[in-house]
């Protein structure tokens, strides 16, 4: 399917769902549902295992009533739980996977949609989460223009010794201090902290997770679960957030095959040496 038909048939998945949200469920009294969804043991159709609904703005009495204990045997079940895996379809993402997928009322009245259950984010990460990431956008120019860094630059992590080397053109430009962020699974569209991560050294670990430990706004709920599902674009923020609150130099983000690592970068310096030759 072409981009553009793959377009339109989301568009119209959920102008069609839309209708029913705000029909049968309440919509314009929350801004998210997330919508769990598995297949039978047996085989067969997916079918609806939980709804929960979160960002309550308006008439909690009408949302209570859309979402009582009656709801299971609502005919908009089947409907959504079709449509939810018709758009991980068009996502390229496979419903099991991902457990389900997220509608958003947007507050321009129409709806959005994301793969996974993706929860509404915390006060203190939701509100600082348009300025960090500008700020963190403001960093990587002022990095690239310090150090020359282009788009032929090639990186060296040193998990062991915490660092990283940027180079160019066969030229060591920059070396850091890297500490361990997290890692941004595609297929799950899940985010994992680096302080759980099994597969480094313990003490690449511990500077990981004291990273989150020192970051004082604990109203933030983000940082005290090991795992959990997000979007890409909401692991950058997420990632910024952290280079923010620790006052890094910058986020090192490497992509590989099924997702994302991020680093935090400190202590950015000029490299004085020619560049080893990577793998």
């Amino acid at each position: 399917m072409h981009d553009v038909d793959a377009r339109r048939a989301r568009e119209e998945i959920l102008d069609e769902v839309g209708a029913l949200l705000r029909d049968q469920l309440a919509a314009e009294e929350w801004g998210r549902i997330l919508i769990e969804v598995v297949r039978p043991a047996g085989g067969g159709d997916l079918v609806v295992a939980g709804i929960d609904v979160e960002d309550i703005g308006g008439d909690e009495a009408r949302v209570d009533s859309a979402f009582g204990t009656e709801s299971a045997a609502r005919p908009i079940l089947p409907v959504l739980a079709k449509a939810t895996e018709a758009l991980c379809a068009l996502e390229g993402v496979a419903p099991e996977d991902v457990q389900g997928g997220t509608f958003l009322h947007l507050a321009t009245g129409g709806f959005e949609w994301v793969p996974g259950l993706v929860h509404a984010p915390s006060a203190p990460f939701g509100g600082a989460w348009d300025a960090v990431v500008e700020g963190l956008d403001r960093k990587r120019r002022a990095l690239e223009a310090r150090f020359a860094l282009g788009a032929s630059e090639r990186c060296d992590v040193d998990v062991e010794k915490e660092s990283i080397a940027f180079s160019s053109a066969g030229q060591l430009r920059a070396v850091a201090r890297a500490t361990l962020l997290g890692t941004y699974s595609g297929p799950s569209r899940t985010w994992a902290w680096g302080g759980y991560n099994e597969s480094v050294p313990e003490h690449a670990r511990a500077a990981a997770a004291a990273l989150v430990d020192e970051i004082l706004e604990r109203g933030t709920w983000e940082l005290s679960t090991p795992c959990f599902q997000i979007d890409e674009r909401g692991a950058w923020a997420l990632a910024a957030f952290v280079c923010d609150r620790a006052r890094g130099d910058g986020v090192h983000c490497l992509r590989k095959e099924d997702g994302l690592v991020f680093w935090l970068l400190r202590d950015v310096r000029e490299g004085t040496s020619v560049a080893a030759p990577y793998a």
